[in-house]
């Protein structure tokens, strides 16, 4: 997306033709030598045999920039564990696998319950657990967050997410990926680009948020791709569910400056695993995800006087009129486009908007995990003990 725009009070880092990886990477060694940076993967034990995966720690093996690497372990179990260790053995950075189900850290939250409500497992939970871990361990500046499903992986994504929030030149606090989503010749990326984009404008008529403004001018808010500071790690509350980025957002303009805020384009292009849409079940698929984004933005950018009943309707106008528009962006650059899937999204979206409005009167959301600055404030040693639980895991 090299088109130098600046759009919004967000700074966008562009991947503008040209720039030289190989020097990207070269001048981050020398960066992250003086404000040291660890990589988080979340991973399901079901993707350590994926090509993916695999794909990812190869280009890991050649990275120069990164002290730590800490693979997070979902829905395993002792074999998963012990087969996740020896994958990431033998790369050049000093490697952790974070199991957060295993029964060292299982005994370590069992025991602080009834004072924390950390809830049941799932990617917010383990992506918190692990930040725990890396704040308790100390001395790095910076931590990057990417999914282990990237199929178009290369090592310039960690180097362009973290380059600026360790470069002292630039010095953000929180940097957000973006890039475009072309598969197998047509648009991806729906519940953004047919969700997200349109029901901010609607939502915008009624409230001046800054949780909208920043999505708003975000190229691609749910991009699961981050990078922040320690410090700022450690006090921000991470969301449980689908709303994860959506929340994460909200938690982070709630906590620095707009001016400490930047994206970054992070590759040419992006393909990973892709869910269904499910349209007739609301608990799967991309329409879980539209409910639980949706309940995020309307909890967090919610005005005074609530929401209007009337949003459903409006969003699925506005989606509407924005079909004709990716039509055209398609024919333009020979993609296919299938109208009638896109306004099977869109109406499958319009309903999960209704369900996220209903749920958010009837008040059914989870609130977020703590922010590891008041959970160890509130139960004294607890980062430690997570670390040692860490550690007693390791055979």
């Amino acid at each position: 997306m090299g088109d130098f725009m600046q759009q919004g009070r967000v700074a966008t880092l562009h991947r503008f033709p040209g720039a030289d990886p190989d020097v990207l990477e070269k001048t981050m060694g020398t960066v992250t030598g003086q404000r040291p940076s660890a990589l988080m993967i979340p991973a399901l034990a079901t993707e350590m045999d994926t090509p993916a995966l695999a794909g990812i720690l190869a280009e890991l093996a050649e990275t120069v920039f990164i002290k730590e690497l800490v693979l997070v372990l979902g829905r395993a179990d002792r074999e998963d564990y012990g087969r996740a260790r020896d994958l990431v053995k033998d790369l050049p950075m000093r490697t952790t696998v974070v199991w957060p189900e295993g029964p060292q850290l299982e005994a370590v939250f069992r025991n602080v319950r009834e004072a924390l409500d950390i809830g049941g497992p799932g990617k917010g939970r383990d992506v918190w657990v692990a930040m725990g871990y890396l704040l308790g361990r100390g001395g790095i500046h910076a931590i990057a967050l990417h999914d282990g499903d990237i199929v178009t992986y290369s090592r310039e994504i960690p180097a362009r997410l973290l380059q600026p929030v360790t470069h002292p030149e630039l010095d953000f606090s929180f940097c957000k990926g973006f890039y475009p989503r072309i598969s197998e010749g047509a648009f991806a990326g729906r519940v953004t680009r047919l969700l997200v984009w349109p029901l901010v404008d609607v939502l915008k008529e009624e409230s001046r948020s800054l949780i909208l403004e920043l999505v708003g001018g975000m190229r691609y808010p749910l991009s699961g791709e981050f990078a922040l500071t320690s410090e700022l790690a450690a006090r921000i509350a991470v969301p449980r569910d689908w709303g994860l980025e959506v929340g994460l957002l909200a938690a982070v303009a709630r906590s620095v400056s707009r001016s400490d805020i930047c994206q970054a384009e992070i590759c040419d292009n992006y393909e990973h695993k892709h869910q269904s849409l499910s349209p007739d079940d609301a608990s799967r698929g991309l329409n879980r995800m539209a409910v639980e984004v949706t309940e995020s933005l309307l909890r967090e950018s919610e005005p005074d006087e609530g929401w209007c009943e009337d949003i459903p309707q409006r969003y699925l106008t506005r989606a509407r009129e924005m079909i004709p528009l990716y039509r055209a962006d398609a024919r333009a650059n020979g993609l296919s486009y299938d109208e009638g899937s896109e306004e099977q999204a869109v109406r499958t979206f319009a309903q999960a908007v209704r369900i996220a409005q209903a749920r958010l009167v009837d008040k059914q959301s989870l609130p977020p995990l703590p922010m590891w600055s008041e959970a160890n404030e509130r139960i004294p040693g607890l980062m430690e003990a997570v670390v040692e639980a860490v550690r007693r895991e390791e055979p």
